[in-house]
């Protein structure tokens, strides 16, 4: 009977619901709704409560026990539960009652909505005319879509160039519908007939109103725009399609869609989409101003700082930005704007058309996302939301359920992923492997959610947790430190279902309600009964007493434990027969699994599993869950042969993404995410051959991730050159392995390592290639690598490879450098004496901390840096650097500031570069060889302030023309050569020269140029004149 009852109310429910947003509901009705919704949770909870006694009361064998009926405790719980049916039965009476004086019909919805259904209500009519004076951001958006037309690509997205001349002289006809989400054949073909004739025809049936489609036009070259369309049924589209085809239209003409939704445009078999973006900074500032100020007017100075806020507010949205910027027109008081600043988007006016849109797209979502997108208020605004949990979240709550033979998760995705495609969520981040790891939602759809929730959901930031109302259902606290809070804070609250602790204030509420519960808890005190938990989630502190809470949650699916030092499973574990997520994380402290945990046949994710020595503590244990996403088995070395090691049946796992091997070590130091592609993990195996199921190619195939660490005796690898999926490699630890891949290459075409994008080599003493193979083409897509404790590897050339980080090499390696003709960033982290960098064709800068580790350099040579612009600020950590030689880097016109720091510098060397870098004067060198200046006519005046010179020799610069007087106060300079520069030969000729008065304080001048000697007759004479302190020095040449 109460399941009955519970299906007609949620029925009743759901159809109100459904049509809530669609009228303009008045204050009485909208909260006998939410007296409905109320009451149903309550009555989920006492059917649940009902489940978990059922449970208590069966005995082992399945089967009522005699006993159990007459317990006193079991009588008890009937009466008491009676008489909570019978007041929630009485509940809802009263609510059928106020039902029949709203005039609400069975399906939810008041006669006078019915009659409204009709008006525009909602739904925003469009037109092919233009209201702006100016269309902002978009000049690129609509080249690109009128080159799209012009070019005859049928179905593109989301923007109107209806009006552009060279699109109304292309086609014979231009027609404009809207369709909004009505998409009736019947109706689009009178509005396309109307447009074309400028008449209603008044034709009642389907094929009269195709037989004129057909006259209208045939021959003709038309541009059908279908304005708003949010149809998602392949049906009405074809049927819509099939009319539109019978008309016989010339070649050329063009159906032009726009929506709002992703699957319109697989539903609608487009040929392209084109996807707006949001506007820029400057164009949305814009846009707004000439809403708010009027064309070409300025506003106020605190105005305008106010706007660029409420203009942040919007995010990019063109609809938004106008609808601001209009409202505040005519107001000019500071307080107004303010007000605007600081509201919700519902607040800030009673109905908008921000609000009407997004309600169109909230009445578009299916019933059951409704439920699931407005949960989602119970994240703070710019929250990061961790997708696995968004799911699990939903499944504690009951919002989403298995469909035949769909299991739970599943629906849970393709729920999200229909979130996401209507762009409610935004800022996808992703894992390693590929697949979306979080999001955010949009702040607009997160207003939207708030104000559909309302008191239901409650956000505690930075305030103070008081008394909560009644009807509340979900509370999050956030930045928790600087929240206080009242134990009696909970004590009205009728049905709580979550309380997620996102900061680390370790408040678990006391009500027995609660389906999920996520807390920072650093110890476990006495809490009050949690029987209808489904999602447990504690991290950080102690964890010692956990076990004993967890057994008493009988209902409980998710289970996530992380950073908990002192925390040990139950051994009852298995009791929990619901259970289908074991998340655990950095909680050392565990030594085995629970026994049997292998009768857990609902177990979907077991992220951790520590091999026992005891009886039920096995690999075996792991042979018939169909575990999937991360899997990491530590203490392998507890397992005594191959034969126990098989009955894991890990090759059966196709659902697994991360599978992570552990010999000795901890295999659960660090959390992973469910990826797309498969990984795979070993550490710690200390034998010298692998077994035969790791080399196996089934298991092998699809890898898109592998990490080989400390497996000190092994000297074969799987063969990992020849898998096609896999992108990412990290080798270390192998004092034996010679070569990554030791297979046969003869007769494959294929390139090794063919997808191979991000390469880690670390502790491999004696390896000398990446194949025992040489001659064989290898790592085409290599874009990162990362080196160290290698001392004779030679590479190939690797033509993707963009940024290299090195460590712990005396020197680098043979062809490391040279090799890379795409090299942008290079990492070197300590033990470097001497690095010479040759031939970095697009090494364009050294990163702030790529040079961290280089504090043993002596010695720093970059040759033929074509695009080397800087060397970033990080050489400050040259601290024991003595010579720079930079050579033939033409981009390169400054250095860093900071080289006032290289105290043990002496000797730089600028080579055929374009100029003198600025910067130079910060270092403090004894002597400059500058050879080969191109672009300099003189040097730059700051030489004179590197008072540390002692030795300057300036060589080949047949450009440089003069010597800057600031070279009077190097006073230290001791010694200046002068080599093959003609114009300075003249310059500095003693006493004459002109540039002789700034240089003469130097004791030792030496020019140095060639000439051809004269001849007088048969003898061949040179004449050397000899002056105090200076040398003229001839080389003979021809």
């Amino acid at each position: 009977m109460a399941d009955a009852l519970l299906g007609t109310v949620i029925q009743n429910l759901q159809s109100a619901v459904k049509d809530q947003l669609t009228t303009y509901w008045v204050h009485t009705v909208k909260n006998w709704l939410q007296k409905l919704t109320d009451a149903t949770y309550v009555l989920d909870d006492i059917l649940d409560e009902c489940s978990l006694q059922s449970k208590k009361v069966l005995s082992d064998d399945g089967r009522s026990s005699c006993l159990a009926r007459v317990h006193f405790r079991d009588i008890l719980f009937r009466f008491h539960i009676g008489k909570r049916m019978k007041d929630i039965t009485q509940r809802f009476h009263d609510i059928n009652e106020e039902r029949r004086m709203f005039e609400l019909r069975d399906d939810g919805v008041t006669e006078k909505q019915a009659l409204d259904d009709d008006d525009d209500g909602y739904w925003r009519p469009t037109s092919s005319d233009i209201t702006e004076p100016r269309v902002y951001g978009r000049d690129e958006d609509r080249e690109q879509i009128v080159k799209f037309l012009l070019e005859d690509a049928s179905n593109s997205e989301d923007l109107s160039v209806f009006n552009d001349h060279r699109v109304c002289n292309h086609f014979d006809l231009t027609i404009w519908v809207c369709v909004s989400d009505d998409f009736n054949t019947m109706t689009i073909l009178q509005s396309i007939i109307e447009c074309c004739i400028g008449q209603n025809p008044n034709l009642n049936t389907l094929e009269a109103v195709r037989k004129k489609v057909e006259e209208v036009l045939q021959s003709k070259r038309y541009l059908l725009v279908l304005d708003d369309v949010w149809n998602e049924d392949q049906e009405k589209w074809k049927q819509l399609k099939g009319k539109l085809q019978c008309a016989r239209a010339a070649k050329g003409a063009t159906i032009l869609v726009t929506t709002r939704l992703q699957e319109v445009v697989s539903t609608m078999e487009t040929h392209g989409a084109y996807h707006l973006k949001e506007l820029s900074r400057d164009d949305s500032w814009s846009l707004f101003t000439s809403h708010a100020f009027g064309p070409n007017r300025k506003g106020r100075e605190e105005l305008v700082a106010i706007g660029k806020e409420i203009v942040k507010k919007c995010v990019g949205s063109p609809l938004a930005i106008k609808t601001l910027g209009s409202l505040l027109r005519d107001e000019s008081e500071v307080s107004q704007w303010e007000n605007v600043k600081e509201s919700e988007i519902w607040n800030i006016c009673e109905e908008n058309s921000i609000m009407r849109a997004l309600k169109l797209s909230y009445s578009n979502l299916e019933l059951s996302l409704r439920i699931c997108f407005s949960f989602c208020a119970i994240f703070p605004k710019d929250f990061e939301i961790d997708k696995e949990d968004l799911i699990h979240l939903w499944m504690a709550n009951g919002f989403i359920k298995s469909k035949g033979n769909v299991e739970v998760e599943d629906v849970g995705n393709k729920v999200w992923k229909k979130l996401y495609r209507r762009s409610i969520f935004q800022e996808a981040k992703y894992a390693k492997l590929g697949m979306i790891r979080s999001c955010k939602m949009h702040d607009l759809f997160h207003d939207l959610a708030q104000s559909i929730m309302g008191e239901e959901c409650v956000i505690i930031e930075n305030g103070r947790l008081t008394q909560l109302p009644t009807r509340v259902h979900y509370v999050s606290l956030s930045n928790s430190k600087k929240t206080a809070f009242k134990k009696t804070a909970f004590k009205k609250v009728e049905s709580l279902r979550t309380f997620l602790d996102l900061g680390d204030i370790g408040l678990v509420p006391s009500t027995h309600c609660l389906r999920a519960l996520c807390t920072t808890s650093y110890s476990v005190f006495p809490v009050k009964d949690l029987a209808h938990l489904r999602y447990l989630s504690w991290n950080w502190g102690s964890g010692k007493g956990l076990h004993k809470l967890i057994c008493q949650l009988p209902k409980l699916q998710i289970l996530k434990l992380q950073h908990l030092y002192h925390l040990r499973l139950p051994k009852e574990l298995t009791q929990l027969q619901d259970l289908r997520h074991i998340v655990i994380n950095n909680c050392y402290s565990i030594s085995e699994m629970p026994p049997n945990i292998g009768k857990l046949r609902h177990l979907r994710t077991l992220s951790t599993f520590v091999v026992g020595s005891k009886l039920g503590c096995g690999l075996s244990e792991l042979h018939s869950l169909k575990l999937g996403g991360t899997l990491r088995i530590e203490g392998l070395e507890k397992v005594p042969n191959e034969w126990d090691a098989k009955q894991a049946n890990l090759i059966g796992k196709k659902d697994l993404n991360i599978l992570d091997l552990s010999w000795g070590g901890s295999a659960n130091s660090k959390g992973s995410n469910v990826n797309v592609e498969r990984s795979f993990g070993m550490r710690g195996y200390q034998g010298r051959q692998l077994s035969s199921w790791m080399r196996s190619g089934p298991v092998l195939r699809d890898l898109g991730e592998v990490t080989l660490l400390n497996c000190d005796n092994c000297e074969e690898l799987p063969p990992l050159g020849k898998l096609q999926q896999l992108k990412r490699l990290k080798v270390g630890g192998m004092k034996n392995v010679k070569w990554i891949d030791d297979e046969s290459y003869d007769g494959v075409e294929e390139k090794a390592f063919p997808s191979l994008v991000e390469l880690s080599l670390e502790n491999l003493p004696k390896m000398e290639r990446m194949l025992r193979e040489e001659g064989v083409e290898m790592l085409p897509r290599l874009s990162l690598l990362r080196i160290g404790g290698i001392s004779n590897l030679k590479f190939p050339r690797l033509p993707s490879v963009e940024k290299v980080s090195i460590f712990e090499a005396a020197s680098l390696m043979e062809g490391v450098v040279e090799n890379m003709p795409c090299l942008k960033t290079l990492h070197i982290i300590r033990g470097v004496v001497e690095l010479h960098i040759i031939s970095c064709d697009s090494l364009e800068y050294f990163s702030e901390h790529g040079l961290e580790g280089l504090t043993s350099l002596r010695s720093l040579i970059i040759t033929n840096g074509e695009k080397l612009k800087s060397l970033s600020e990080g050489v400050r950590h040259l601290t024991c650097l003595e010579s720079l030689s930079i050579m033939n880097c033409p981009e390169l016109v400054t250095l860093p500031s900071n080289m006032t720091q290289l105290t043990a510098l002496r000797t730089v060397r600028i080579h055929h570069c374009s100029t003198l870098p600025y910067g130079l004067q910060c270092a403090p060198p004894y002597e400059l060889w500058i050879y080969s200046v191109t672009r300099s006519t003189s040097l730059p005046d700051w030489v004179g302030d590197m008072t540390s010179l002692q030795k300057l020799e300036i060589g080949y610069c047949e450009e440089l023309r003069s010597i800057p007087s600031s070279i009077q106060r190097l006073t230290n300079l001791s010694s200046l050569n002068i080599r093959e520069c003609p114009y300075l030969k003249k310059r500095c000729k003693r006493e004459t020269g002109e540039d002789w008065q700034y240089i003469k304080h130097i004791p030792e001048i030496q020019l140095f140029f060639q000439m051809k000697p004269t001849f007088c007759g048969k003898f061949k004479s040179v004449l050397f004149t000899s002056l105090p302190n200076v040398s003229l020095c001839f080389s003979k040449i021809g």
